[in-house]
C-alpha cells in the first residue's frame, strides 16, 4: 500500500524544465490566458543569480546560487530573436552580474537599477573568448536594446526585461534608466523578427532582423 502511494506521488510530481524554451512551454501549459504570475528562472553558468529582497534571514549564511526574476513575456520571446548563442550566453552572464556583495563577500541582493560595471575584457575572460568576439556579441544585444552603454565600462540592462522585487523598486529602476536619455524615454525593445537595420553587401541590401 505504501509503495502504491509512493508511485502515485512520483507520477504527480512535475518535472522541472532544463532550458528556457522548456520553461516557456511548461508555463504555457499551467498558466491560464490573462493570468498574472511571477516566474523565477535559475540558469546554470559561470555566475550567480540571487533573490530580490536583502532583508530575508536566508541571506545571512547564503552559499548557494540564488535568483533574479525575469519577465515571462521576454523569456517567451527570447528564443525567437535572431541572436547567436554566444550573445544569449553573454546576456545571461551580464544579468548574473546584477549580484551585489556585502563587505564579507556574501551575495545580498539584485542591484536597484540594473546598471552593471564590467569591461569587455572581463566578459571575454568569463566566457573564454577573445575581446573582439565579445564586442560583436554585445553589439547584437545593444542593437536590440536589451542593454546599452552608459559610460566607459558600464552597461544598463533594459529594466522592462527584469523584475526588481516590488512595484516601487521597479519604478526606481525604470526612472534610473530613463535618466540616461534626454527625452527621458526608454528605447523600444523590438519584436522578434522585425527589421532593425539594413546592411549593404556586394549582393545588395540585406535586412537585419531582431
Amino acid at each position: 500500500m505504501v509503495s502504491a502511494r509512493r508511485d502515485a506521488a512520483r507520477q504527480r510530481r512535475v518535472r522541472v524544465p532544463q532550458s528556457l524554451e522548456k520553461v516557456t512551454e511548461e508555463a504555457k501549459r499551467v498558466i491560464r490566458p490573462g493570468e498574472d504570475v511571477d516566474v523565477t528562472i535559475r540558469k546554470r553558468g559561470p555566475y550567480r543569480m540571487l533573490a530580490t529582497d536583502p532583508m530575508e534571514d536566508v541571506f545571512e549564511n547564503q552559499t548557494e546560487p540564488m535568483h533574479v526574476v525575469v519577465s515571462l513575456g521576454f523569456i517567451a520571446r527570447l528564443p525567437r530573436y535572431n541572436l547567436p548563442s554566444l550573445s544569449k550566453d553573454l546576456f545571461w552572464t551580464i544579468v548574473g552580474l546584477l549580484a551585489e556583495k556585502d563587505e564579507h563577500g556574501q551575495y545580498v541582493h539584485i542591484n536597484r537599477h540594473g546598471e552593471i560595471a564590467v569591461t569587455q575584457d572581463q566578459l571575454a575572460r568569463m566566457l573564454g573568448v577573445k575581446r573582439p568576439t565579445i564586442n560583436v556579441a554585445i553589439g547584437h544585444l545593444m542593437a536590440r536594446n536589451f542593454l546599452w552603454k552608459t559610460r566607459r565600462g558600464k552597461y544598463q540592462l533594459h529594466p522592462l526585461l527584469l523584475y526588481f522585487g516590488s512595484a516601487t523598486r521597479q519604478d526606481e529602476a525604470i526612472g534610473y534608466a530613463k535618466a540616461h536619455f534626454e527625452d527621458k524615454e526608454l528605447p523600444v525593445v523590438p519584436e522578434p523578427g522585425s527589421v532593425i537595420a539594413h546592411e549593404i553587401t556586394p549582393d545588395g541590401v540585406t535586412d537585419i532582423r531582431a
